[in-house]
């Protein structure tokens, strides 16, 4: 088969912005568009590993070292995590998907009876249409929205939480509701935000002095709930676990503090970043 560089490129870009928006459908992230067509970009520059010839062993391994770096770098460009934890976690989702859409293509290989593609060095060359493409690539999309649904279904199903709330030495624990109403986003890094609704947090970090946001890395974010609208603090520096029935669990969010506003503290998140 004879592989066309631009062709080869093109569509492992398109490839690279479906897998990494499928990432972001289980981490719950929101993804800008400017780091969806870098992690395009990252995935059209990594498809020309597909031009190298692999004579021996360590080229061989070079090669598969190689392609493990294009998906980190694919991640990190996209998501910009800030742990080698997260981004090993989604790294490993970006494969999971890429071996997925690998399935979806041998499927049509199969059904079609044609040799449509070739796989080299790890980077897939396809020789079909777009419209073809577009079909694997919606395929594999909509396994991540049904499997994103039935993972929010399932943390529905846990009734009693607790919210734990670090930052250095401070640890506040609050009761805490599922509310898939809450669909607040920070507008700097897209993650959720977790709602702390208490006096002692507001007042613990002088919310109320907006010179001394920036100084515990807080910054506000317009918000619109039935109980309200406004700006709340947002800072992406607190540590987030949630007591469930099956032990304290780990979140990925930020923290939003409002005042209790006369009510008990309680804690207030979109069940979906229970994973």
């Amino acid at each position: 088969m004879k592989i066309y560089i631009d062709v080869l490129m093109l569509t492992n870009a398109i490839i690279a912005m479906v897998l990494v928006r499928c990432t972001a459908r289980l981490t719950h992230e929101r993804l800008r568009l400017r780091r969806e067509i870098e992690a395009g970009a990252a995935g059209a520059l990594f498809s020309l590993l597909a031009a190298l010839k692999s004579t021996d062993f360590f080229t061989a391994l070079l090669i598969t070292l190689g392609k493990g770096a294009a998906m980190l770098a694919i991640t990190a460009v996209a998501f910009r995590p800030k742990s080698a934890r997260s981004l090993l976690r989604r790294a490993a989702l970006y494969l999971m998907f890429e071996l997925v859409f690998g399935g979806a293509c041998l499927m049509i290989v199969g059904l079609t009876g044609r040799r449509v593609l070739c796989i080299r060095n790890y980077v897939v060359y396809f020789d079909i249409s777009l419209l073809q493409l577009a079909l694997c690539c919606a395929g594999v999309y909509l396994i991540a929205v049904t499997a994103d649904t039935l993972r929010k279904r399932r943390s529905e199903t846990i009734g009693r939480y607790r919210a734990v709330f670090r930052m250095g030495n401070f640890v506040k624990e609050l009761p805490a509701f599922s509310d898939t109403g809450n669909l607040l986003r920070d507008s700097f890094t897209g993650a959720p935000v977790m709602i702390f609704r208490s006096d002692e947090l507001y007042r613990r970090f002088d919310l109320d002095r907006p010179e001394h946001l920036y100084f515990y890395g807080f910054h506000p974010v317009p918000y619109d709930t039935i109980n309200g609208c406004g700006l709340i603090s947002v800072t992406s520096r607190a540590n987030i676990s949630i007591k469930t029935e099956n032990g304290l669990e780990p979140v990925e969010c930020c923290a939003g503090i409002l005042p209790s506003a006369g009510k008990k503290d309680h804690a207030i998140f979109d069940p979906i970043i229970l994973s």
